[in-house]
């Protein structure tokens, strides 16, 4: 399939006229990819026989080929847009990095996995620091490992929880 191809393929799943996000004054608005989509939001695209992430496809399309170990990421955080004035390249750490930044990610109790809350974690604290009781007990009372009652008390691990 030739570039001219894939190109007016692409654009006919594009909606151009998204949402303009305020933390990216001067690019436009977001163009929203319209065909299918992730259950996390970023479309999706066959081409040559490959699904590749549509805002990757968007980059290459308009500024070349991603070169190996780099990732297109979004100045947006619109999951589902492919403007590609609002794609960058950067690694896996730049994208973590903008992620922690920009607090979209789930920590705490938001996070799929955890099973503390605040309140647990506050009071595994407060009882560490009275004395007489070993982090090995708090880890059975709350039901978890040692190694998380250590990360928790060295603030590892629930590091905004006052």
């Amino acid at each position: 399939m030739t570039d001219e191809k894939i190109t007016a393929r692409f654009m006919s799943k594009v909606d151009k006229d998204g949402p303009t996000v305020a933390h990216v004054d001067g690019l436009g608005s977001c163009w929203i990819w319209i065909a299918y989509r992730r259950r996390d939001g970023y479309g999706q695209m066959r081409v040559g026989g490959r699904m590749l992430s549509a805002h990757r496809v968007s980059y290459e399309l308009h500024n070349g080929p991603v070169p190996n170990g780099l990732c297109v990421l979004h100045r947006c955080d619109v999951p589902g847009c492919v403007n590609p004035t609002h794609l960058f390249l950067g690694t896996k750490a730049d994208n973590n990095r903008d992620r922690n930044a920009k607090q979209r990610h789930a920590s705490g109790e938001q996070h799929g996995s955890a099973r503390l809350s605040a309140a647990n974690v506050l009071e595994i604290r407060k009882l560490y620091a009275a004395g007489g009781v070993f982090q090995r007990e708090l880890g059975k009372r709350f039901g978890v490992t040692t190694m998380s009652i250590s990360h928790i008390l060295s603030r590892k691990r629930w590091r905004h929880v006052a």
